[in-house]
């Protein structure tokens, strides 16, 4: 696994590939450099030369909190006030700056060209892209020879966690917890799907404030219930649906702190389990674990599908043909490792993976699916936190 040091490791790529400078300002690119969740997206900005300190650039109100986080170099520019210089001068003159103190203007200036998926930043109504007005302020300020794309060098860094990312990980997989705990507790007949994602949401933002330090938490949940589980495969959302005594009812939670993401699924049934649908619920686990057994450095991912598939139908059952799992960490789902039929992506120490294989039946009355979070080591991947609750939930369960 890399050092905390992401400097030095995203400099060592750029001394590879003649880039002169990066400027990164996606929240997710942020908190891989420098650990800070940026607040409002888009204000919130990376400057890395390929040789020196890098910068943090910040709104001054953000400078002693971002400083407790960053050790390194903070410098701010005003935002929100309409009584002082204009926001985007001010970041224009920061980077100027930049460029001339570290005697790259004129170079190569590396952006976040490709990400298409992001991570929202804390304020999380209005992600930032990195579009053509980042572009042509970027050519601007560093007088650029021309810009180039970077997105492949921070994704390789991004797969494998460093002792750091691992720390926050299992910080937000245990506020994760606050939340599946809440969902077993809530999933009872007379619930409505809608009320019952509410209560995890609130769970985990009340209770997860604070838990290890962590600053920023947020949960997003969606739950589902009853024989339209048969097709849970889909993306579903919540509903006014009210819970019935023998639904089956599933639970997909993606939760943040400080800028980490965690990703977990959980299903129970609303009452009793029925024979049938307990042994469909073993035959899920038993392919979950199979899938982390297998998830060993050196691995692909299309060989860590195989052993979750093989696994259900070793037990009678087909897994349903969505992915066995993902990367996870710096986003809710991340791009690499990709746990799929034939993948390619080769697993190493460090990644953070979920295993999530599903079965749906209508003769189950729904569908049965369980996600984890896990890191990547030579005995398989390990999970970062885990329930021992059951398959049954609510009155007389």
């Amino acid at each position: 696994m890399p050092g905390d040091d992401r400097v030095s490791q995203l400099q060592a790529a750029m001394a590879e590939n003649d880039v002169d400078a990066v400027v990164l300002r996606l929240a997710e690119n942020v908190v891989l450099v420098t650990g800070w969740y940026v607040q409002i997206p888009g204000l919130g900005l990376v400057v890395v030369p390929r040789e020196g300190a890098a910068s943090l650039l910040v709104p001054d109100y953000e400078a002693d909190e971002a400083a407790g986080v960053w050790t390194g170099d903070v410098r701010t520019f005003p935002a929100i006030r309409n009584d002082g210089p204009p926001t985007g001068g001010a970041i224009q003159a920061l980077l100027e700056g930049l460029a001339a103190e570290h005697g790259v203007r004129g170079g190569v200036v590396g952006f976040e060209g490709s990400f298409e998926t992001i991570a929202p930043a804390s304020l999380a109504g209005e992600p930032n892209a990195v579009g053509l007005p980042t572009q042509a302020l970027l050519r601007e300020t560093f007088a650029a020879e021309r810009l180039t794309d970077v997105t492949e060098t921070l994704e390789s860094m991004r797969a494998i966690k460093s002792e750091r990312d691992l720390d926050r990980l299992r910080t937000v997989n245990e506020v994760a917890l606050i939340g599946l705990e809440a969902f077993k507790e809530r999933a009872v007949p007379g619930k409505s799907e809608v009320e019952i994602m509410a209560a995890v949401e609130a769970a985990v933002c009340a209770r997860g404030h604070g838990h290890r330090g962590a600053r920023v938490v947020r949960a997003y949940a969606t739950v589902y219930s009853g024989p339209d589980l048969a097709a849970g495969w889909q993306y579903f959302r919540s509903r006014t649906r009210v819970v019935e005594r023998g639904d089956v009812v599933m639970l997909e939670l993606g939760t943040v702190a400080d800028g980490y993401w965690s990703d977990h699924t959980r299903t129970v049934v609303a009452g009793q389990a029925g024979a049938a649908q307990r042994e469909a619920y073993g035959a899920m686990r038993a392919a979950s674990s199979a899938a982390f057994a297998a998830a060993v450095p050196g691995a692909t991912g299309g060989e860590v599908d195989r052993a979750a598939r093989e696994t259900c139908t070793a037990a009678g059952f087909t897994q349903f043909p969505h992915h066995t799992g993902h990367g996870v960490g710096f986003r809710y789902h991340e791009s690499r490792p990709q746990l799929v039929p034939g993948g390619t992506d080769v697993l190493a120490a460090g990644m953070v993976v979920v295993s999530e294989p599903g079965i749906y039946a209508p003769e189950l009355h729904g569908g049965f699916r369980h996600e984890d979070d896990a890191v990547v080591t030579a005995d398989g991947a390990v999970p970062l936190v885990t329930t021992d609750y059951g398959l049954d939930a609510g009155e007389g369960a």
